[in-house]
């Protein structure tokens, strides 16, 4: 083999992404990654995705759009600005930063002595930091926003489209805690896209999804499951689905 032309391994930089850090009003640390498509802004600006998890989900979600809206009259996936917020993991409690950042309420259950339920601030911090920051990389549409998040954040997305429905346009919850709360008093609709998967069976989470969304006659949410999937893996089976219902806003 001919190693002239080798060069020495490099950190990879995927095109079109951009990264700094945001410090929260509480003092907690985020980093914010934006992915753009390519070609100019619509005059209204682009349409995006906010990623919650985005250390686990950004780089696939930021992958699919890259790949779909190409050729979005065949995929249904329009050029989407992805906007991932990711945790700082450097410290190993992702998942004490996740118990504290998503949910509004306190776990049910009994655990370890840890912050938890600040969801509301968590919101503002979505509200007045990450969007504005995001809206500096590229012009944003406000009227064709969406939230994408998992497990804990799905119930994030479920509760923030409770308590603030003007944020997003669609949402997109996958796996919903609905253990944590029930937010019975949503008004749901078709904006919002429940997805989960077939085999998720501990805390009955698939059949507390399905129950939670076909409560409402006239107001359920969209459906998607995923057949074979768990809990880890259904947001990326489901992943073409979700960048198609954040296209349709």
């Amino acid at each position: 083999m001919d190693h002239a032309a080798s060069t020495p391994w490099t950190p990879y930089q995927p095109p079109r992404q951009q990264t700094r850090r945001l410090l929260s009003a509480e003092g907690h640390a985020y980093d914010i990654v934006v992915a753009t498509p390519e070609g100019p802004a619509p005059a209204q600006g682009f349409a995006s995705i906010l990623v919650l998890d985005g250390g686990r989900y950004f780089p696939a979600v930021a992958a699919g759009v890259r790949a779909l809206s190409h050729r979005p009259q065949k995929t249904g996936v329009e050029p989407l600005v992805v906007i991932g917020v990711c945790h700082d993991e450097a410290d190993g409690r992702l998942e004490d930063a996740r118990a504290r950042d998503f949910p509004s309420t306190p776990s049910p259950e009994p655990g370890p002595s840890r912050p938890e339920g600040q969801g509301d601030a968590f919101r503002r911090f979505l509200t007045e930091e990450v969007l504005s920051a995001a809206g500096h990389v590229a012009p944003l549409d406000p009227g064709r926003r969406a939230l994408f998040g998992h497990s804990l954040g799905g119930l994030f997305v479920i509760e923030t489209r409770e308590a603030r429905p003007d944020l997003f346009a669609r949402w997109v919850s996958i796996s919903p805690s609905l253990w944590w709360r029930t937010p019975d008093a949503l008004i749901a609709g078709p904006e919002v896209l429940v997805g989960y998967g077939e085999a998720e069976t501990r805390r009955d989470m698939r059949s507390r999804i399905e129950a939670w969304a076909t409560a409402k006659a006239d107001d359920r949410p969209r459906r998607s499951m995923a057949k074979g999937a768990d809990h880890g893996s259904a947001p990326f089976a489901l992943l073409p689905d979700a960048l198609r219902h954040a296209s349709s806003a």
